[in-house]
C-alpha cells in the first residue's frame, strides 16, 4: 500500500457495514476491520471537511471498538498540524479483533496535506454500499 490511509466497504448487512482500514507512512503499517453504521462515510466527511481551518485545528473520529470483548477492531485517527506552515499529519491507531487475530495493534503518523483531506471527504461522500467500494486518503511525501 501506498503512503495513505484506504477504507474499503467488506461487508454489508441492514443494520451495519464492516469497513477494512489500512494505512501506511511508508515505514509502518497496519489493517483492521471494523463495524460501523450506514453513515459512516457521511459522518466522517462531515468532520474531516474544511480540516485544517488554522494552525490549532484538530479533528478525531473513531470507527468500531476498542473494547476486546466486543467483535471487530477498531480505527482511531487525530488529525493535527505539525507547525505554522500548516503541515499537518494525522495519528493512526489500528486495533485488529482479538477475536480473529489476537491483540494486535499499530499506533502511527501519516503525513498528509489539506487538499488530500478535501479529497478523501469527497470520496467519502460518493461511495456506494457494495463490496469493494473504497474512499482513499492519499498522504503527504
Amino acid at each position: 500500500m501506498d503512503r495513505g490511509i484506504e477504507m474499503t466497504v467488506i461487508w454489508f448487512d441492514d443494520d451495519l457495514i464492516e469497513l477494512r482500514v489500512r494505512a501506511s507512512n511508508g515505514t509502518f503499517s497496519g489493517e483492521a476491520d471494523a463495524y460501523v453504521s450506514h453513515s459512516v462515510s457521511t459522518d466522517l466527511a462531515r468532520v474531516l471537511r474544511g480540516f485544517p481551518a488554522d494552525i490549532n485545528d484538530g479533528r478525531e473520529f473513531e470507527l468500531g471498538t476498542f473494547d476486546p470483548q466486543c467483535a471487530g477492531g477498531g480505527a482511531r485517527f487525530r488529525f493535527r498540524c505539525l507547525d505554522r506552515k500548516g503541515h499537518a499529519s494525522v495519528e493512526v491507531n489500528l486495533r485488529a479483533d482479538v477475536h480473529r487475530l489476537g491483540a494486535q495493534s499499530a499506533i502511527f503518523l501519516v503525513p498528509i496535506e489539506a487538499a488530500g483531506v478535501d479529497a478523501f471527504a469527497d470520496e467519502l461522500t460518493r461511495m456506494p454500499l457494495e463490496i469493494g467500494a473504497r474512499a482513499v486518503l492519499r498522504g503527504a511525501a
